[in-house]
Order: C-alpha cells, then sequence, then structure tokens
C-alpha cells in the first residue's frame, strides 16, 4: 500500500493513541501534569510520531491531522482523569484554523469537564509563528481565552527566545542537550540559570525536559528549576501513574542544601486559618455572568472560589485577570453564559491548612504577579478553607525566613555550626551509633592567594558537590563549618567506605581545576607573601573521622574537640587522606 493511502487510512480512521508522561513539581514532589504524545499503528512504517506528521505534511493534510491528535489526548486524559494540567503538542497549522476557539470546541471541553485553564498548547519546536499571522494572532488569542501556552526547546537557535518575547508563554521547556550531565557542566548550569531570570521576568515557568539520571534531578531542584520530566522520572505509558515513583520521592526527599531543622517544624494552621478570608464559594457551573455581577457589587471582592459538590478547591475567578480576558467585546458575549470554569485560573497557589513553615515560605517563593493578585487557596485535605492574601502570608513566614537563613552557609546553603551542634546533640540523645567526621581542604589558602577568591568559592562548591554525592541521602547529615571546613554525619553502615569515595571523588575532582603540566608536576609556583617564589601541592582533602558510641558523649562539644583533633592527625598525612580513629572513647 502506497504511503499516500496508508496514511489517508489511519487519518479516516483515526488509528492513532496517545501515551502520557509525567512533569513533576521538584518542591512538592507531585505530579504538575502529563504531556501528552501521539503514536501510530504499532509494527507499521507509521508507528513514530515525526513519520506521521511528515506524512501529514506532505499530504497537506497537517492541520486535520493534528486535531484529531489533539482530540484523542484530550479525550483519553478525561476518560483517565488525570491530574493537573494537560500539555497537548499543536502544530502552527492547528493554531491557524482557530479550532480550539470554536464554541463547539469549548462547548466539548465543558462537557469533558476540562476547562481551557488546565489545557497547555505546546508549540512545536519545527514551527516559530511569524509575528504578522493568523496563527499568532491566534496563539494569543487562546491565551486570553485561558489557554496556557508552551515553547518547547527553548536554547536552539535565537528565534525561539525572539518567539519567547513576542508570545510571552505561560511555560518555557529548556531543551533535554542543557539537561544531560547538566550537574558536571558549568555551562549549562549557567545557562539555566540565565533562563531561570528570564523566565521570572516574563513571569513563566522553566520546565527542563530530558532528566535521565539522579544527579541531573537533584542538581535541576538545587538551582531552582520548578518543574521536570523525563525517563529518570517516568516513561511515557498508556496507563501513567497518578503519584510520582517511589525512587523519584526517595531523590527528591534525601538532604538537599536548604535550610535548618527550624524550617520544617511546625504548622502554620492556626496562623492561616485564622488569616484566610472566607469568601462565598461558587459551584464549577455556574454562570459568568453572576460571577461577574458579585464582583461588581462587591469592590473589595477580588477573587472567586469555584469549589465541587464534594467540597475540593477547583481553582479562582479573579477579578483583574477575569476583566484582561473579557477585554475584547466578543469574548465577553461568547462566555457570559457559560460555566465560570471556562475562565477559571486552576493553576493557583494552594495551601493546606497544615503545611510546614518551609511549604509557606516556597510558595511564596514560586508566586508571580499574578498569582499575588489571585490570592492563595487555602485548603484541608483539599477541601476549601477560604483565600489568604499573598501579602498576609508573606508576614506570616516573612520573621521565619529571616531566621531559617541564619542557619545556612551563604555559598553552599548547607546548614552551618547550629544545625550541625543540633544534629549531633539529637543523635546522642537518640543513643545510636554513628560516624562522624570532619573535611578539610590542604593547601587551600595557597591557591586561593594564587588564583582569587571566585576560583577559591569553586573549589568548595567542588567538594559540598563530591559529599551530597558520595555519601547516602537517608541516615547522612552534610554540614558546612565555614571556609573549606565540613562536617559529615552518617547512620550508614557503609560510612566508612563512602568517606574514602568523598576522598577519591575529590582527588578526581580536582584535577579538572589545573593544566596536565600542573598535574603532572603535583602543584605550581606562586610568590608568597614575602615575594619568595614558593611550591605549592595542588589542593587534596583530609578526613579525621571516628564511631561515636552510646552514652560516651554528652555533647556536641566533646564530639566537636576529638574531630578538631582528628582533622589535624588526617592533615598530618601527605596527599588526600582519610583517617579513621578506632580507639573507644569513655
Amino acid at each position: 500500500m502506497p504511503a499516500e493511502t496508508a496514511f489517508a487510512s489511519i487519518l479516516a480512521q483515526g488509528q492513532v493513541h496517545a501515551v502520557f508522561q509525567p512533569l513533576l513539581d521538584l518542591r512538592s514532589r507531585v505530579y504538575h501534569g502529563y504531556e501528552a504524545l501521539i503514536r501510530g499503528p504499532e509494527d507499521s512504517v507509521f508507528a513514530r510520531p515525526d513519520q506521521l506528521f511528515q506524512a501529514a505534511r506532505a499530504c497537506g493534510r497537517l492541520a486535520e491531522f493534528d486535531r484529531l491528535c489533539a482530540q484523542t489526548s484530550i479525550e483519553e486524559f478525561s476518560r483517565q482523569r488525570l491530574g493537573g494540567h494537560l500539555f497537548v503538542n499543536v502544530t502552527e497549522a492547528l493554531f491557524d484554523s482557530g479550532w480550539f476557539a470554536l464554541e463547539s470546541t469549548l462547548q466539548w471541553l465543558q462537557e469533558l469537564e476540562l476547562p481551557p485553564s488546565r489545557l497547555v498548547l505546546e508549540l512545536l519546536e519545527s514551527d516559530a509563528l511569524g509575528i504578522d499571522t493568523v496563527a499568532f494572532d491566534n496563539a494569543r488569542f487562546l491565551r486570553e481565552l485561558g489557554y496556557g501556552l508552551a515553547l518547547d526547546d527553548l536554547g536552539q537557535g535565537f528565534g525561539r527566545f525572539a518567539l519567547w518575547k513576542r508570545l510571552r508563554p505561560r511555560y518555557l521547556k529548556i531543551d533535554r542537550s542543557f539537561t544531560a550531565n547538566l550537574g558536571s557542566d558549568p555551562f549549562k548550569t549557567a545557562f539555566v540559570q540565565s533562563m531561570l531570570l528570564l523566565a521570572d521576568a516574563s513571569q513563566s515557568i522553566v520546565v527542563a525536559e530530558g532528566v535521565e539520571s539522579e544527579r541531573d534531578l537533584l542538581t535541576l531542584r538545587e538551582i531552582g528549576v520548578p518543574l521536570a520530566q523525563g525517563f529518570f522520572i517516568a516513561r511515557p505509558s498508556g496507563q501513567p501513574g497518578l503519584e510520582p515513583t517511589e525512587n523519584a520521592r526517595d531523590v527528591l526527599a534525601g538532604t538537599q542544601p536548604a535550610l535548618h531543622a527550624l524550617a520544617s517544624r511546625g504548622s502554620v494552621e492556626q496562623s492561616v486559618l485564622g488569616l484566610a478570608r472566607q469568601i462565598r464559594p461558587v459551584p464549577p457551573d455556574t454562570r459568568l455572568e453572576t460571577v461577574i455581577q458579585m464582583l461588581e457589587a462587591d469592590a473589595d471582592l477580588m477573587s472567586v472560589p469555584v469549589v465541587d459538590a464534594k467540597g475540593h478547591a477547583l481553582g479562582i475567578v479573579n477579578r483583574y485577570v477575569l476583566a484582561d480576558r473579557l477585554f475584547r467585546p466578543h469574548v465577553r458575549d461568547l462566555f457570559g453564559n457559560k460555566p465560570c470554569t471556562l475562565v477559571m485560573s486552576g493553576d493557583v497557589l494552594r495551601l493546606d491548612a497544615k503545611s510546614s513553615l518551609q511549604q509557606a515560605s516556597v510558595l511564596i517563593a514560586d508566586s508571580s504577579a499574578r498569582h499575588a493578585a489571585e490570592g492563595v487557596l487555602v485548603t484541608e485535605q483539599g477541601e476549601y478553607r477560604g483565600i489568604l492574601l499573598v501579602g498576609d502570608l508573606l508576614r506570616l513566614v516573612t520573621e521565619f525566613q529571616v531566621q531559617a537563613a541564619r542557619y545556612a552557609n551563604p555559598l553552599t546553603l548547607l546548614p552551618g555550626n547550629v544545625p550541625i551542634n543540633d544534629c549531633i546533640d539529637r543523635w546522642l540523645r537518640e543513643g545510636s551509633p554513628f560516624g562522624a567526621a570532619y573535611c578539610d581542604i590542604d593547601n587551600f589558602k595557597a591557591f586561593n592567594d594564587k588564583f582569587g577568591y571566585r576560583m577559591g568559592d569553586e573549589i568548595i562548591l567542588q567538594l559540598a558537590d563530591v559529599l551530597r554525592s558520595q555519601l547516602p541521602r537517608m541516615g547522612t547529615f552534610i554540614g558546612h563549618v565555614g571556609g573549606d571546613d565540613f562536617v559529615a554525619l552518617s547512620r550508614a553502615p557503609t560510612w566508612e567506605a563512602d568517606l574514602q569515595n568523598v576522598v577519591d571523588g575529590f582527588a578526581q575532582a580536582v584535577c579538572a581545576f589545573f593544566e596536565p603540566d600542573v598535574l603532572k608536576d603535583g602543584g605550581y609556583w606562586a610568590e608568597s607573601r614575602r615575594g619568595d617564589a614558593v611550591f605549592y601541592p595542588i589542593p587534596t582533602l583530609s578526613i579525621g573521622a571516628f564511631v561515636v558510641n552510646p552514652g560516651r558523649f554528652e555533647s556536641h562539644r566533646e564530639v566537636s574537640n576529638v574531630l578538631a583533633e582528628l582533622k589535624k592527625a588526617a592533615k598530618r598525612k601527605p596527599g588526600n587522606t582519610l583517617f579513621v580513629d578506632r580507639r573507644e572513647y569513655s
């Protein structure tokens, strides 16, 4: 059968199916939504999506085929009742057709209980949406109707950046070439960080694609990327999971360079429920005109919550967002008698009443100007409890943020002296043995003087990275005393072997800081403070460690004194050294 005939048969019979790949929220560790990916008939020349779209373009039926793909994805997403947002890949041809804005399409979405606010239209990388085209105007109009827009493969050419500036999409997807091996490539890390700054300025959300390793996932979390997808998180599936895998949750639940344990103490329940405003919610089938009348009747009412029959909060209809979307007269005419969910913001800030102070702080950090206008939906096990102004929440956590910042090292963001001492005292009280280690970089001062404080900071960060990567996530505490000194505490039975891996890992990592000739010579020449030429060895790592047995120490002070002596003993040995004291302390 000729290829054109075979493709026409697939199109006529709708022989495509959708698989879904989750997008993981790296802070809340829940799925933000799913990207729909189209597949053709198995064991055919059109099994892959690129083959299908190539054939559609060749036959001049791209918009028709893309509409079939979108319908298939939306119907299957609705049938499985998957949560969050649905990301649908859309060609310029389908934007050009205006199909998403048709009243029949909007009515169909209403029947599926999928408002436009839950759909994200992702422009394929092969399309550019010229600024003077019908497709570009239609895409902007869809944004006003409440659809989310996403730009794929950011970083692949200047054209994507130009389109970003013109279209101002809600989501920005960083190309997988910038995600692979992110943790070991400073250039890629700098690129992603710059994208976060630009995204913040344009009120966009960054998504990292192609996450295929634990290290890259942790690096993305540490530099602040909010959303990620890739094989390490979950592979595309026709029946995707509703929650992240245990492996992904464990990785993100491990020790991270964040705040002192104070950050997770206590619930904000009483304060939040006391500040939340008890605004009467409306059911999802409420006519938009009714909501408009509510806002017109109360000048102080900024947002109207939308709640289903079980009391679960669905979203918010905000005064300013609504005014922006109804700016064009025909839009209001189109939606006046429609359910308010068609213009409801579903991706609003949500805070469970029993959230920790740290979770409330992260929510503030993730808020945008639009979120500030809408407010925060306060829930209790998903049920609506009120709306909290972002400003009120900010005042609630400000004192916590100021105090918590005192407990973290500003360079590595690892816990500092106070939480280190707290952890030692807590583990002493619990009465279980643990390994304690003091890590110090040898020849650091000479390196810092020779190459400058920026390179000095880089080698400190390198040690922090080695500690995180070589020590197990569970049962380990890593602290940064200051300068080039670190403390590691571990309950893992393999703690001694883990520390040796740290020594070996640092020795290998330091090689990247020097030319081959310097490595061959084992050091470099530099001028001393007296002006003399002095040969300095390349930086090495010394670790002094011992087992803290139950009942042998009363406080962190005694443990710290022993560690200080063991560090000195380790530093007396040449090169990269792990010195383990096997004496029994009484």
